[in-house]
């Protein structure tokens, strides 16, 4: 899908973590590094990351900062989708860099244009954060916003939707890092 832009979201907090996530190591590189490679083959240099981090900028990419500061997804997400130009975009929070090109390639190819929302799930646990989503979602997310509404999961309820059992292969890939303890266990 050449009219696709890969997201990267990195604005969180990281309090469990107590260190931005996307910046600690995993083989000898950053979480943000293996996302932005597993990213690659598919959207090419497309890719946007979210952060007001600045210690991102040694690494090379197109960083944006919130428009609205510490909202969470829903600001980061419409933030990116504002400054998108594709009408497909492929998001991924900065705490998945088990995440391969083949399940990206998967989630592409399964995504259809009559949801606004594609996202996986394992088990019963949908990841809204590792989705495809269409631009027009910008709106609703604006308005989730000026409402203060910052779950995610409400606006993804209110439009047309799919979510995608991963396949067992891929399951671990889907996993968020987001404590001490989910850090030892990958490295």
């Amino acid at each position: 899908m050449e009219n696709l832009t890969g997201i990267i979201l990195a604005g969180g907090k990281s309090q469990r973590m107590g260190t931005d996530k996307g910046l600690l190591l995993l083989k000898g590189k950053p979480f943000v590094t293996h996302i932005y490679e597993a990213l690659k083959p598919i959207v090419g240099d497309n890719i946007v990351l979210v952060s007001s981090n600045a210690d991102y900028d040694a690494l090379g990419y197109n960083r944006i900062e919130d428009m609205i500061a510490d909202k969470g997804p829903v600001g980061g997400l419409y933030t990116a989708l504002k400054q998108s130009k594709t009408k497909f975009n492929l998001v991924l929070s900065v705490d998945v860099p088990l995440v391969s090109t083949e399940l990206l390639q998967w989630l592409v190819a399964k995504h259809e244009d009559s949801f606004m929302v594609t996202q996986v799930q394992v088990q019963d646990k949908a990841s809204p954060l590792i989705a495809v989503y269409d631009r027009s979602i910008r709106i609703l997310l604006g308005e989730h916003l000026a409402g203060n509404q910052l779950k995610l999961r409400d606006v993804i309820a209110e439009v047309n939707h799919q979510t995608l059992e991963v396949p067992s292969k891929w399951s671990k890939q889907v996993q968020n890092i987001n404590t001490e303890e989910d850090y030892k266990k990958i490295r």
